[in-house]
């Protein structure tokens, strides 16, 4: 799968856990040390990049990252965002979490880890299914330029709510940093959509979840733009989905509408994957979904994997197999700045690989070369 065509029946050559060559012939995998992988009948990818991800369904990353990324390599994911949300910041300060996340991870999941994603504490707390039990605060200069002085190396993507008293300062300084600055758990309106564009906001959280529009349109019958209908328009943004296969986050019309809105370079296919899941796992209606609802009965992110999130997208939008592996890797390795490294199957790029079915099931993942044991 080559970022702008499918190759048929080709070979990978691996050296040192770089991709050295991609040659027309037999589909497999072929390393310096002399192994192969025989990939007839499979598509092979650059693995999944997940930007917004809290845990596997069952281990949030704060608690232990070394198993999280272990499961989600299994499932096809070679780089994740950790996601830290605003339900999780109740428990400890940010910092102290950080703190211990860094000095746990092992070498495994260190490869695997691009970073951490903030999401909050500078969210609107009407927005989001447990803002009620989360720590949300407004905008502290003196918190979150401690953060960034101290952990900026590790943070690479923070969520916030463009609309609060702040914001605009705050926006800039994360963006001067180099991370990337997402909108979500926010109304903001058009106009001050376009005033963080200014200064530095590049990506829409989970696209139409935990959004909304304060502006009443002034006649019946007609209808006023928010958030959702801003990121359509504005180029510089792009917009993550979340894609279950009931289309229960997001309709799969709205889904083909992003698709077709947006284009496929900007689009981020993610999971929003949970933990500790809080519904019943015994209710028949719940066990086939494939989202997690929480106690009160809202949706409370998903139980997906990048590889099933893949396959309800291009369903839903009809794109092709090289647009879904850039929606689904290469367009959050370009904003995460490691395009050169991962994201797509090129020469001289890092030989971390998902082997799937035409169905996206995943047959086997290859981090840095080195097959992934099951």
């Amino acid at each position: 799968m080559l970022p702008e065509s499918v190759l048929e029946n080709a070979t990978l050559v691996i050296e040192r856990g770089v991709i050295r060559d991609v040659i027309p012939g037999r589909t497999e995998t072929r390393s310096d040390d002399g192994a192969t992988f025989d990939a007839t009948g499979s598509v092979i990818g650059p693995g999944f990049i997940d930007p917004h991800c809290h845990g596997d369904g069952v281990t949030r990353f704060f608690d232990d990252p070394d198993r999280v990324a272990a499961n989600l390599l299994r499932q096809g994911t070679t780089g994740v965002l950790a996601t830290l949300g605003y339900p999780d910041m109740v428990r400890d300060d940010i910092g102290g979490q950080l703190q211990r996340f860094a000095a746990s991870l092992q070498p495994q999941a260190r490869d695997v880890l691009a970073g951490v994603h903030l999401e909050g504490p500078y969210v609107n707390r009407k927005y989001g299914a447990q803002t009620s039990r989360g720590v949300i605060k407004d905008f502290d200069p003196v918190e979150y330029g401690a953060l960034i002085a101290r952990y900026g190396k590790l943070i690479k993507w923070w969520t916030c709510a463009p609309e609060l008293p702040g914001a605009g300062e705050f926006i800039a300084a994360v963006a001067a940093h180099g991370h990337v600055v997402a909108a979500g758990h926010t109304e903001a309106t058009p106009e001050q959509i376009e005033r963080a564009i200014r200064l530095g906001l590049r990506v829409i959280t989970h696209w139409t979840n935990a959004t909304g529009n304060p502006a009443a349109a002034a006649y019946l019958g007609t209808r006023r733009p928010g958030i959702d209908e801003a990121a359509l328009v504005f180029d510089e943004l792009s917009a993550e989905i979340i894609p279950d296969s009931g289309g229960r986050h997001v309709h799969p019309l709205m889904a083909k509408l992003l698709y077709k809105a947006k284009g496929p370079d900007r689009v981020l296919v993610i999971t929003d994957a949970g933990y500790g899941r809080a519904d019943d796992p015994t209710d028949p209606k719940l066990a086939e979904l494939d989202v997690s609802i929480d106690r009160d009965g809202n949706l409370a992110g998903s139980r997906l994997t990048m590889a099933g999130a893949a396959r309800n997208f291009r369903q839903f939008s009809g794109c092709t197999w090289p647009e879904l592996f850039r929606m689904a890797s290469l367009n959050a390795a370009r904003l995460l700045g490691i395009s050169r490294e991962v994201g797509s199957i090129e020469p001289g790029k890092l030989a971390n690989l998902v082997v799937c079915d035409e169905g996206l099931r995943v047959r086997q993942t290859f981090l840095r070369g080195r097959e992934v044991l099951p």
